[in-house]
């Protein structure tokens, strides 16, 4: 046997030895649906998809496009869907109900004709993000990610809900004074249970972008007063009673009674500082543990 040959052959064996010792690839299939009303949602929708066709397999993608023209939903949808027989068991789905419209399900590969067109005129909206706890953790992830939809669809558009095995969670919003909405809120009751929704501290960098913006109102739309705004208006109050002090040094009696104002005026201040600084630690830990926790998740 030449030299040729044997190379030949040795090269034969290697692709059979790859060919065995290469995974499988697990099938996934691409269909489109169709039925449900275009003035929904787009992340409405995504989740009624999900949970719809959950026993399909591992669905890695959803597609709905936009028709931004008319401010509405295109009346197709895609979705990828990943697993055994996804296809099949997707088509048996097919003039089921999805939670007020009959689905109709079709094979389907992308289209071009229905993506989003770009449009480099359109205005790029902010996101805000508010934290929510207080939901019953005992319902199922989508059944949560859904309720949650829904209760806070009134303060603008929601565009994603993380849901964290802890018990915290993250609405992302879209819209003008969402934030604000959303944390009016909180105390509401949804099924059953009171939800805390929470403004997320921003980071550094964040807080420099947002340089300008309108300041919120001491009492906010949740009923209670910040602490740091106490500090600042305590804080206020003793600089305007030092300087009324200073120019009434005449009237010993007047100064005296200011003085105890001001022995009083200080240690709530002090309390309230000391509060702050428990709150604040309290605050950081927490969301120390939520961000690595949401980078775990």
């Amino acid at each position: 046997m030449d030299e040729s040959a044997i190379k030949g052959l040795k090269l034969l064996q290697l692709n059979e030895i790859g060919a065995y010792s290469r995974k499988p690839r697990i099938p996934w299939t691409k269909i489109s649906v169709e039925g449900y009303d275009t003035r929904l949602r787009e992340y409405t929708v995504k989740l009624v998809l999900e949970k719809h066709f959950a026993s399909c397999g591992k669905i890695t993608h959803i597609y709905v496009p936009r028709d931004f023209e008319r401010g509405i939903l295109k009346s197709v949808a895609f979705m990828c869907i990943k697993g055994e027989g996804g296809e099949e068991k997707a088509l048996l789905l097919s003039g089921t109900d999805a939670g007020g419209w009959t689905a109709i399900v079709k094979p389907a590969l992308w289209q071009k004709e229905i993506m989003d067109p770009w449009l480099p005129g359109m205005p790029k909206l902010e996101t805000h993000r508010v934290r929510v706890t207080g939901y019953d953790t005992c319902v199922p992830k989508i059944d949560i990610q859904m309720a949650l939809c829904e209760h806070f669809s009134s303060c603008g558009e929601v565009t994603q809900v993380v849901v964290l095995p802890s018990g915290s969670g993250s609405i992302y919003l879209q819209g003008e004074r969402c934030e604000d909405k959303a944390l009016k809120i909180n105390g509401c009751i949804m099924g059953g249970m009171n939800l805390v929704v929470e403004s997320v501290l921003m980071k550094p960098e964040d807080l420099k972008k947002r340089k300008g913006r309108a300041i919120i109102t001491p009492t906010g739309p949740t009923g209670y007063t910040s602490l740091s705004c106490l500090c600042k208006a305590y804080e206020l109050k003793k600089k305007k009673m030092e300087m009324e002090m200073e120019m009434e040094m005449g009237e010993k009696k007047k100064k005296k009674k200011m003085k105890i104002e001001l022995m009083k005026v200080e240690k709530v201040l002090k309390k309230h500082m000391e509060n702050k600084k428990k709150m604040d630690m309290s605050t950081k830990k927490r969301m120390e543990m939520e961000s690595l926790e949401m980078a775990l998740f």
